[in-house]
């Protein structure tokens, strides 16, 4: 196919690194932006990193499938989405969940993470300048405490080596804090057409349903007619990508464009099924992403106090559960000695006439001095007063010191929601937040309260074995010194203990789960006036919620921070409109689920208009499948617009055709840095593979936009029309009844098509022919990583070649 001298040249193309067989065959691929890491799935659901070296690093294996991934822009953190619709993020050093989100109801299909780019700031922005003063008042928020019996998970980093400074204190959350300091925000797209965005990764502040956008042909509302506006039906979204500017929202879906009003017609149209590139609008988010940063800062933070609230609340049940179940099976063992023995008393009356006359009946005596025995009632005893000291430790070291910074940051956030100027535009409600604020101090009050309610029980719980030791002892003839060492007994204290807790779980109710039955907290004289006293000098209007338990108060704090916190993305994404949209190719198979359509999506500064401040961003795909009727095409869209800050705002689009040499076909593709594509494929008889890259900025576009009747590129039937006729005009017509009058010959386009062939850019055959996606290429490293379907990879540096200082001494 070509001379020996060319297919020589091209064998010390890209220098080969790695050649290795795999134990498993790879389902997806992602490079790390930042480091030499590989973060892979294996058609056994196995998510893996490795290293340059092909070193694994860690294995998790996630519960659910995975269905996509991506890197954070910094490299430290990976997003992975899953069948269900969850959202995780993982800890590069180790693979542990660090936060998990669920926006999504079905498979994420798609994800692409982007950090805003510091432009200059102008007056407006130097006012909105907010500084967090938590550290200020609050030492750093203490961590979940681990759940009783519970081992601690196995850091296998620690094994292989970190790849961070191992001096380092910084943990995954304070990792993850870190990259908090410039807005980045993880774009997910789902099967069923619904866009995501999070900021850091974990804040909802917008969500796009694709199939409810108005798709409008007019570029004027006021030429609109009933006809001029459509819907994309059973939207697949496959590519996402936010401009840095995080005003345009670039999407590749497939879908089936119909009219609006096609249910009204009731008629038999053919409408156009295929994939479409479309732009959103987010300029909203562009232009208040300092208002969103803050907003996000504290609503991240409140959100992940809010969880180590409920974990130590998990915790403190039970630990209270476990200890107050061995007490009452210990005990139960009483009821069935003194039924026995003929007695119709229960324990507690039992007891009580113990304490009173100091005589012991034989089915008390026995159970005392046989059943439980001094021992067993130091055990028992000991692992009340462990429980008990426990749950204080959880409530000191955890549940109040991440209370009282939740209640500041909540506070925080309240002021920042009276600047209605600013804030009001994204939704921050300052009513909402208000009761936020007041949930947080009824939780305060709450923790104060369980704290004396523990330290009660720690006294009586004391006072009640003491007397059953001495009790014991007296009953066995022992007059040890060891009894004069005993505190007194306060038979009063005893007597109350019996009464009211020796049968009935005082402290259960307060950890009790929350349920659809509601717990009443019933509160003695003086613990009621002490409480209305505190929650008067709190400044709520009555004390209804002291006869809640501290699990419903939580609770309902979690439900207003939910609320409060939902309006941005509400009102966000109501401002998230449709701005444009181009039908790139057309699909004979609806169902694309088990369809791997090659596209690639990125977004490049135009070094030669940055005086005009004009971004550019790149669409490139495959179309069609290689038949004998059809040849491939490989078809590159690009498309100019101006920054917000130019003068005025101008977009136009053009596009080209690149039809593969005769006998090869491409696999996969994915565009590379400085506008260069790379391209994965084989000859059509399979008997090679080859790897090629070349440059794409500088291949004869065709304007797409201007040549047409029609002003403006946000046309539909110019849309639906210019690329069928650009890409092959032989090409059956797509018959929409809707659109008929706007088909028109495209003759000036078909000059766009432009043949290629391993010549026309660096090119290298590859050692095995049966390669398949996917092509995983890091822009910023100059990688690329090559899997065949036989279980083998490939690792090639793009950047350099074999053999260059041989040639250059030739």
């Amino acid at each position: 196919m070509q001379h020996d001298g060319e297919a020589e040249a091209r064998g010390r193309n890209f220098t080969l690194h790695l050649d290795k067989a795999l134990p498993c065959p790879i389902d997806k691929a992602v490079w790390n932006p930042e480091k030499d890491l590989l973060a892979m799935v294996t058609k056994d659901q196995q998510l893996i990193m490795h290293r340059f070296n092909w070193q694994r690093l860690w294995a998790v294996s996630p519960e659910v499938r995975v269905t996509s991934l991506c890197w954070r822009p910094d490299g430290k953190a990976l997003a992975v989405g899953h069948e269900d619709g969850t959202i995780s993020l993982h800890d590069v050093e180790n693979g542990n969940i660090i936060r998990q989100t669920v926006t999504h109801h079905c498979p994420v299909e798609c994800l692409a993470w982007v950090e805003e780019k510091e432009m200059a700031q102008t007056a407006a922005d130097d006012l909105f300048v907010y500084e967090d003063r938590t550290p200020r008042f609050f030492p750093p928020p203490p961590k979940s405490p681990a759940m009783p019996g519970a081992a601690p998970a196995f850091d296998i980093s620690g094994a292989v080596g970190s790849m961070e400074d191992p001096n380092s204190p910084m943990d995954a959350k304070t990792a993850l804090k870190a990259s908090h300091q410039q807005i980045n925000i993880l774009c997910s797209g789902d099967r069923n057409g619904t866009i995501c965005l999070n900021i850091f990764g974990v804040f909802l502040i917008g969500r796009v349903d694709v199939s409810e956008l108005d798709i409008s042909t007019c570029k004027h509302e006021k030429d609109a007619t009933k006809d001029s506006s459509y819907r994309l039906h059973d939207p697949f979204i496959l590519k996402v990508s936010l401009s840095e500017n995080l005003h345009h929202l670039s999407v590749l879906c497939t879908g089936k464009l119909v009219s609006s009003h096609f249910e009204e017609r009731k008629t038999n149209q053919e409408a156009a099924y295929g994939v479409f590139s479309l732009k959103i609008n987010t300029a909203l988010i562009g232009c208040r992403s300092k208002e969103l940063h803050q907003v996000a800062l504290q609503v991240s933070s409140i959100e992940e106090l809010l969880e180590v609230l409920q974990v130590s609340m998990n915790v403190m049940q039970k630990v209270w559960s476990d200890a107050h179940t061995s007490f009452r099976e210990k005990f139960k063992g009483l009821s069935q000695l003194l039924r026995e023995h003929g007695s119709h008393a229960n324990p507690q009356e039992e007891c009580l006439s113990l304490l009173s006359c100091g005589l012991a009946s034989s089915g008390l005596h026995q159970f005392l001095a046989v059943s439980l025995g001094e021992g067993g009632l130091k055990r028992l005893s000991k692992t009340m007063d462990a429980a008990l000291r426990e749950l204080h430790v959880v409530i000191a070291e955890h549940l109040q010191p991440v209370a009282e910074i939740l209640a500041f940051r909540v506070g925080e956030l309240r002021g920042i929601s009276r600047w209605k100027a600013r804030l009001r535009s994204i939704g921050l409600d300052e009513k909402l937040v208000d009761q936020a604020m007041e949930n947080s101090g009824m939780v305060l009050i709450q923790i104060e309260r369980l704290l004396r309610v523990i330290a009660d029980k720690v006294a009586q719980y004391r006072m009640f074995f003491i007397w059953l030791t001495k009790t014991l002892r007296q009953l066995n003839n022992e007059n040890s010194p060891s009894n004069d060492q005993l505190p007194a007994i306060n038979s009063e204290a005893v007597a109350i203990f019996l009464k009211t807790q020796f049968e009935h779980d005082i402290l259960g109710p307060h950890l009790a789960s929350v349920t659809n039955d509601t717990v009443w907290i019933d509160m003695n004289l003086g613990d009621k006036e002490t409480l209305e006293e505190l929650a008067l000098m709190g400044g709520f209007v009555n004390s209804e919620f002291l006869h809640n338990s501290l699990n419903q108060q939580i609770s309902q704090l979690f439900l207003s921070c939910q609320h409060a916190f939902s309006m941005p993305s509400k009102v966000v994404s109501q401002q998230l409109h449709f701005e444009d949209i181009l039908f790139l190719r057309h699909l004979h198979q609806p169902n694309v689920l088990n369809l791997y359509v090659p596209v690639s999506l990125a977004c490049y500064e135009d070094k030669e208009k940055l005086v005009s401040g004009e971004v550019c961003r790149y669409v490139c795909f495959q179309i069609p499948e290689k038949t004998s009727e059809e040849c491939m095409f490989i078809v590159i869209t690009r498309e100019y617009w101006k920054k917000p800050s130019a003068p005025t705002e101008n977009t136009y689009r053009e596009a080209i055709a690149l039809s593969i040499g005769a006998g090869l076909s491409c696999i996969d593709l994915s565009l590379y840095k400085e506008k260069q594509l790379v391209l994965l494929g084989q000859t059509v008889s399979c008997a090679q593979a080859w790897l090629m890259i070349m440059p794409i900025d500088k291949l004869p576009y065709k304007n797409i936009t201007g040549v047409f009747p029609f002003d403006g590129p946000d046309l539909l039937n110019v849309c639906l029309s210019e690329v069928r006729y650009l890409i092959a005009p032989s090409w059956r017509a797509i018959s929409m009844m809707f659109l008929s009058d706007y088909f028109f010959g495209m003759g000036d386009l078909q000059g766009a098509v432009f043949s290629i062939s391993l010549n026309d850019g660096r090119a290298r055959i590859l050692p095995y022919a049966d390669v398949v996606p996917p092509l995983a290429v890091s822009a910023s490293r100059g990688l690329a990583c090559v899997f065949g379907a036989q279980r083998r990879v490939l690792l090639y540096d793009l950047e350099e070649d074999e053999d260059v200082e041989d040639t250059e001494m030739d």
